[in-house]
């Protein structure tokens, strides 16, 4: 029986997932993604202080699979691009993980970091090969397949004039993609009569060129990833008839990108809404507040 390997679905699983899992079969192990979020999931990890809904969310996860795999899959994930760091509770997620849950199974948790070059993935993926059994060659090959292999984004979204205001909503993948972190701000939004795009959709390139452009270099990857895309959107023309932020409580890097994006879409003259959750936030007042944005953009197309 191959051995299972549990993947907690939260944080970088939103953004490598499909990855990860395919990587590990063709190491021979079954991956294990736990299931999607609950408030039993968010107590579960509430046992960790001081750190933003998502990261609880993560751990209220990978509390979740200790029963039921053999190892769990958590990667230190220290860098992905040159002169870029990741958030580092991100980067401290297995510490974290072996203080707050002593007992669970074994952690796969090779280190990334590209500052350091494209070594540093190879021996990554050496490692999680090592723990499986597998050869560094048979585990570099198999880590290449799979990342070749990855599923395409969808085409790049535009903003094509339509009967409905065009809203991006941005925010980290992990925020994004999870109905409950985000409330299912997307589906209030659509359901107001929105039409949504989700800022991960922009062209990459222009994202990257946007992210570029700033006077100051984010150093936070995933951040800079985020304001980019936003940013993209906002230098369309025309630009889109709202922006809507969602991020958590506790994230500081995140504050600053708020306040980026506030100020780029004031100057083009575009309404901007900022949704922080944590797990105190009732449902209720974001839809309220979703409800009045869109509102809004309806009556400011009104002639």
């Amino acid at each position: 029986m191959p051995p299972l390997v549990g993947i907690p679905r939260g944080l970088l699983y939103y953004h490598y997932g499909d990855v990860w899992c395919d990587f590990l079969r063709r190491l021979g192990a079954e991956p294990v993604v736990s299931p999607p979020t609950t408030q039993a999931v968010i107590a579960a990890g509430g046992r960790i202080d001081e750190v933003c809904l998502p990261v609880k969310a993560f751990f209220g996860h990978a509390a979740a699979l200790t029963a039921r795999t053999d190892f769990i899959f958590m990667p230190r994930v220290v860098s992905v691009a040159a002169g870029h760091y990741s958030c580092p509770k991100i980067i401290g997620l297995p510490d974290i993980m072996r203080a707050a849950f002593p007992g669970s199974p074994p952690l796969i948790a090779p280190t990334v970091n590209l500052r350091e070059g494209r070594r540093s993935l190879y021996r990554a993926a050496a490692a999680v090969g090592e723990a499986l059994g597998r050869s560094p060659l048979a585990s570099v090959y198999a880590w290449q397949r799979a990342w070749r292999l990855r599923r395409r984004p969808e085409e790049a979204a535009c903003l094509a004039p339509a009967g409905k205001p065009s809203v991006i909503l941005a925010g980290h993948p992990y925020i994004l993609y999870d109905r409950l972190l985000s409330m299912d701000a997307a589906g209030k939004l659509a359901a107001c009569g929105a039409a949504v795009v989700a800022a991960d959709r922009a062209d990459p390139r222009a994202a990257d060129k946007a992210a570029a452009a700033l006077p100051k270099n984010i150093f936070w990857h995933y951040c800079r990833t985020l304001a980019g895309a936003a940013l993209a959107f906002l230098a369309a023309s025309p630009p889109p008839a709202g922006v809507v932020l969602l991020t958590s409580f506790a994230c500081g890097p995140d504050s600053l990108v708020g306040e980026l994006l506030r100020r780029q879409a004031e100057r083009r003259g575009v309404p901007f809404l900022l949704l922080t959750f944590d797990e105190h936030t009732a449902e209720a007042g974001v839809t309220t507040r979703l409800e009045a944005f869109t509102d809004m953009l309806l009556r400011r197309r009104l002639p």
